[in-house]
């Protein structure tokens, strides 16, 4: 049914009023919890929260009135619509029930198409305002991004091309040497940033089109090897691995290419000089199983679930203080879940981190 992801919740002190508002919303495809006071209501607040709420105005002990302030003072409920069922229509209570948050009402006995109607139009409605809010907080943070992660890289690069036009720096010296090094390093990690704002942006407009198709595993993770290579080198880290050339995967190769990108980038960023970076697969069940394992600073648990559960926005400096976004995290995440993959981080503070990608073997559909 078109409406099965949409969870509303009734509370009515009216037994027969609960069961017959219920019937009309499940026939529609709604998925419903019922509450015959405001106490039971806020209890079932605590483990899941609605799309909407309809709720009768007329309850004994805390009336509709009374519950919809508790639940506007709440920040994680103060933006589900409240919709009011009362028996009466005073302008009084109408304007009481508008300042306590609700956003509309319906009389009872109610009209089964103006009820039907008036759900459909404010889930709408709070499902867009909720949108516009996400677009604006993405904005404001590729502006944040862009304002600061590239414009200071690319304001070094600068300058340090001025030095050499300007024959500032002896070409044979060692200075110079140094200089283009740090030159050739911040290119390489401003490439890498602006590619995760492209594929970041697109991600978050959902204009990336997903095409899986059957792929073996090794040149997509060697291409990425490749690519940090020089990142690798500047931090004398070895990277070792065994990855079979047979196993294939049901996957779609340019976003799996940018996980495996970000994966490794930050294993060679958080991972001091003269460490070791070791990337292996293998197949279990119906997914193939990429491990890359580095002997870097390692994440507290804390941090993991801060990053890849709650998608907070995270950066800090590497190890020989590359700089980064933030948004990599975010890329890994939801690549692997449209390519109907898994991911799974183990993280010792100080002992190095290995991430574990799983990937379809076939085509699950």
């Amino acid at each position: 049914m078109p409406n099965s992801d949409k969870y509303i919740l009734i509370v009515d002190d009216n037994n027969k009023n609960l069961q017959l508002t219920a019937i009309l919303l499940k026939n529609e495809g709604y998925l419903i919890s019922l509450a015959q006071n405001g106490e039971n209501a806020l209890a079932q607040l605590d483990e899941l929260i609605p799309d909407l709420i309809l709720l009768d105005i007329m309850m004994p002990g805390m009336d509709g009135l009374e519950l919809c302030r508790v639940i506007k003072k709440k920040n994680k409920l103060s933006d589900i619509p409240i919709i009011f069922l009362t028996a009466k229509s005073q302008t009084d209570d109408l304007a009481a029930g508008f300042e306590a948050g609700g956003v509309d009402y319906i009389n009872k006995p109610f009209n089964r198409e103006e009820l039907l109607i008036r759900v459909k139009n404010h889930i709408e409605l709070a499902s867009s305002r909720r949108k516009i809010i996400e677009m604006n907080l993405m904005r404001d943070k590729l502006y944040s991004i862009i304002a600061h992660d590239i414009r200071s890289p690319f304001a070094s690069i600068s300058l340090t091309l001025s030095a050499i036009t300007n024959g500032y720096l002896d070409p044979g010296s060692d200075d110079f040497k140094e200089v283009m090094n740090h030159l050739e390093k911040t290119a390489s990690e401003t490439s890498v940033l602006l590619d995760n704002l492209l594929e970041f942006t697109r991600l978050q407009s959902r204009t990336i089109s997903m095409v899986p198709r059957q792929i073996s595993i090794y040149p997509v993770i060697m291409e990425s090897v490749q690519l940090l290579k020089g990142n690798a080198d500047k931090k004398k880290l070895k990277i070792t691995y065994d990855i079979p050339d047979d196993i294939t995967a049901h996957i779609d190769e340019i976003s799996i290419s940018a996980v495996f990108r970000n994966i490794i980038f930050n294993a060679i960023k958080f991972t001091p000089e003269n460490g070791l970076i070791h990337i292996s697969a293998e197949t279990e069940a119906e997914f193939a199983i990429v491990k890359v394992t580095d002997t870097g600073i390692g994440l507290s648990e804390e941090l993991i679930k801060k990053i890849f559960i709650d998608n907070e926005h995270y950066t800090t400096p590497g190890t020989n203080k590359e700089q980064g976004s933030g948004l990599g995290s975010f890329i890994i995440k939801d690549f692997v879940s449209r390519n109907q993959g898994k991911l799974k981080i183990t993280s010792t503070p100080g002992s190095g981190t290995e991430i574990r990608v799983y990937l379809p073997l076939t085509d699950s559909h």
